[in-house]
């Protein structure tokens, strides 16, 4: 999807990739090879945390500072490629699901630009957009559906002039919740049953519910675990810094506001299964997957499971690897690296 996204945009594609997830608060790098058998082995895996802000509304809010962070990043880790793939928050890119006729290459490239125009809230001199055939409406004859992705001129170009400054080639973007997405089906491939993948970061909790390789809806929530910093912080008279080694330790007096963040996404998660089941009754959501960095917040799981009576699973990025490539992996690189480690699997779409 992101390829064809890319189109649009004219950057390159290459054989090798290293997979760069710039988070509000943190950079994350994974550079995997792919083996004859197919199967992909670890190269690198890199990340780094700050307690300024690097994102705002999707936007890379420094791009030389970022730009100087990232490039420190791969030197340090004596990165051998700079051939790059990044992903986009969902959180700054518009996407629509329509359902049109089946139209030649011509005809539905006229028809998307007027669909683009009315439901993108922005002129189409300050967008890039593409869109992907998701496949026959099965409850419309001659139908089919697809997703249009569009995202701010100034936020992709402003990923562009970072990787420029950072001496790396942006070959390829994303957008996050697309790659956990494609990531889950190629894992897990799910059956059956529709399942949801909920990314609780640090501002934003993206969540997609997704029926074997179609996204059938997504939200984000604007809560993550910089709540609770940010909480701790101002309850406590703390600096930031202070106030993250106070959550981390879990003690009676970070609780009950551990138990507010826990209560309020775990709440959102519930709504959003209950609104999908609600607009589609024939559908069932058979399994959550919770990734990012605070999705090991004490008692989220349980509480989850308990609201919402669907089995939890922590999204387990290095099941894609060789066993010998992910035994000494902790679980808290399995919750920061799995946009970093799918967008590193991205070499082989330059013949696309």
């Amino acid at each position: 999807m992101a390829s064809r996204f890319l189109s649009n945009i004219g950057l390159k594609k290459s054989n090798q990739v290293l997979g760069v997830d710039i988070g509000t608060n943190s950079i994350k790098l994974c550079l995997v090879r792919k083996m004859k058998s197919g199967e992909f082995s670890l190269v690198r895996l890199a990340s780094k945390s700050y307690e300024k802000d690097l994102l705002h509304d999707g936007n890379i809010i420094d791009n030389v500072y970022v730009a100087q962070e990232l490039k420190s990043l791969v030197g340090a880790n004596n990165i051998p490629t700079r051939v790059a793939a990044s992903a986009l928050s969902s959180y700054s890119v518009i996407t629509k699901r329509i359902t049109m006729p089946f139209l030649d290459k011509d005809a539905l490239e006229s028809s998307i630009k007027l669909e683009v125009e009315n439901i993108i809230p922005f002129p189409l001199k300050e967008i890039y957009y593409s869109y992907y055939v998701m496949g026959v409406d099965e409850e419309k004859e001659g139908m089919m559906n697809l997703l249009i992705v569009a995202a701010k001129k100034e936020i992709v170009d402003g990923y562009i002039e970072t990787f420029d400054l950072a001496g790396l080639d942006l070959a390829i973007l994303d957008v996050d919740i697309f790659a956990l997405t494609n990531l889950v089906e190629l894992i897990y491939q799910p059956k059956g049953h529709s399942v949801l993948v909920a990314d609780v970061g640090a501002s934003v909790t993206n969540i997609a519910i997704v029926k074997e390789v179609n996204i059938e809806f997504t939200r984000e929530i604007l809560i993550g675990g910089k709540y609770l910093t940010s909480e701790l912080s101002r309850v406590h008279n703390l600096s930031p810094k202070d106030a993250e080694e106070k959550k981390m330790s879990f003690g009676d007096d970070v609780k009950p506001l551990l138990q507010e963040l826990v209560s309020s996404v775990s709440s959102e998660i519930s709504k959003t299964v209950n609104f999908y089941v609600a607009t589609k009754p024939r559908e069932t959501v058979g399994k959550v997957f919770l990734t990012g960095g605070s999705s090991r917040l004490p008692g989220l799981k349980n509480q989850i499971e308990e609201e919402t009576g669907i089995g939890v699973e922590f999204l387990n990025p290095f099941l894609f690897l060789d066993v010998a490539g992910a035994e000494t992996l902790t679980e808290g690189q399995e919750a920061m690296m799995p946009i970093a480690l799918f967008l590193s699997t991205r070499m082989d779409e330059k013949s696309q």
